[in-house]
């Protein structure tokens, strides 16, 4: 977190020279599952700086890059869920260059009144989430890379455990329940409108959920 400050102050300081009537803006698009993160970098941001007026916006990471390639929106920082949608979307025309600044890992999230909670293990996770009674949630792969990323744990799955057709079983599953970013899911869950989620391991554990 302490390198993430840092490289705002920096960029601040690099920017102010070339956007002097903005100054004391700092305009951030971020991925959704990156609010809780830059909510404390930000709070510790403006400690350190309390003149500057950060401004952020959570959407998909392809969104975010879209309301900069498509709306010609001003931002400052974009900071993807996944680092290639910078590379692909934004460098050359848009950015000089991209930092890595962590990894996550993908996981199925659920709690206690989720059908099925009891009983879903390594062995049977795809046999759980198809059971009629049990709904899923995913998000959009067109907006956000835990969507495609989602497809990409299904067609995984397949290989891995053998099961011809498993990915498009899963993928044409409660595709009423898929949504522009993956922490759009978070209040569906916790109001039992559905059981499990296909969401980032920090996300989850930033929520407490199991």
């Amino acid at each position: 977190m302490s390198k993430l400050i840092t490289l705002l102050t920096v960029f601040l300081l690099l920017n102010s020279c070339s956007n002097s009537n903005k100054k004391n803006n700092l305009i951030i698009f971020h991925a959704g599952s990156l609010s809780i993160p830059f909510k404390e970098i930000v709070k510790k941001f403006n400690i350190e700086n309390p003149d500057i007026n950060v401004i952020m916006e959570a959407a998909g990471s392809r969104k975010c890059a879209r309301k900069i390639t498509d709306l010609n929106k001003e931002c400052d920082i974009m900071a993807s869920a996944d680092y290639k949608v910078i590379d692909n979307l934004l460098i050359p025309h848009y950015a000089s260059w991209n930092i890595k600044f962590a990894g996550n890992e993908m996981a199925i999230v659920y709690h206690e009144s989720s059908r099925q909670s009891n009983s879903i293990n390594v062995n049977n996770w795809f046999d759980i989430l198809l059971k009629d009674d049990v709904i899923f949630g995913r998000s959009n792969p067109n907006f956000d890379p835990c969507g495609y990323r989602t497809i990409l744990v299904a067609e995984l799955a397949e290989k891995y455990y053998n099961i011809v057709g498993l990915k498009d079983s899963l993928m044409t599953k409660d595709v009423n329940f898929v949504r522009p970013k993956e922490v759009d899911l978070l209040s569906l869950l916790e109001s039992d409108i559905i059981d499990y989620i296909f969401l980032y391991r920090s996300v989850a554990e930033q929520h407490w959920l199991k």
